[in-house]
């Protein structure tokens, strides 16, 4: 079981990971579009520590639904929307839990896909960011269907991520 506590602790780590790649996030972005997304996202996710920070959320599901808020409102262009809608997503479906399961995890990643992809309109294969999410919520079910834990099953997920995509796109 994990708490608002470690919800905190992986968002203040994302935001530090997002910060450390800024400036490669937004060189790649460079290449095929304006050229913002790292200090965008790097943005958004300091803001969302900020607001965990002040509102200090008592659940797991509020602290996504914070970081949701934050990245609607601070991150331009269609990824802070679909971001945020994603975590929003994530937080709606753990309710007002104030511990979750490697289960409720996966019910909670099964949400963010499906705010993302309803929003997006995009169907994996269409080379955007569900070409990476479809697989990584897929390999975390199959994993924790496997009796594995969240640890196991977030590496699980990061790999699938990193192997999703390819091909020509349709969409994004």
């Amino acid at each position: 079981m994990v708490d608002a506590i470690t919800f905190r602790a992986w968002i203040a780590g994302t935001a530090k990971l997002v910060a450390e790649n800024a400036e490669h996030l937004t060189h790649l972005d460079a290449a095929i579009g304006d050229g913002d997304h790292g200090f965008n996202v790097r943005r958004g996710f300091e803001a969302a520590v900020l607001m965990i920070e002040d509102r200090s959320p008592e659940t797991p599901g509020d602290v996504l639904t914070t970081v949701g808020q934050a990245l609607i409102s601070k991150v331009g262009g269609a990824s802070g929307p679909l971001y945020g809608t994603g975590f929003r997503s994530a937080g709606k479906s753990l309710g007002t839990d104030s511990a979750v399961s490697a289960e409720q995890l996966g019910t909670a990643l099964r949400a963010a896909l499906a705010g993302i992809q309803q929003l997006g309109a995009a169907s994996e294969g269409d080379k955007t960011m569900v070409d990476a999410l479809a697989p990584a919520v897929s390999a975390y079910h199959s994993t924790v269907s496997g009796g594995g834990g969240i640890a196991e099953a977030t590496r699980a997920a990061a790999d699938a991520a990193a192997a999703g995509g390819g091909g020509a796109p349709r969409a994004g």
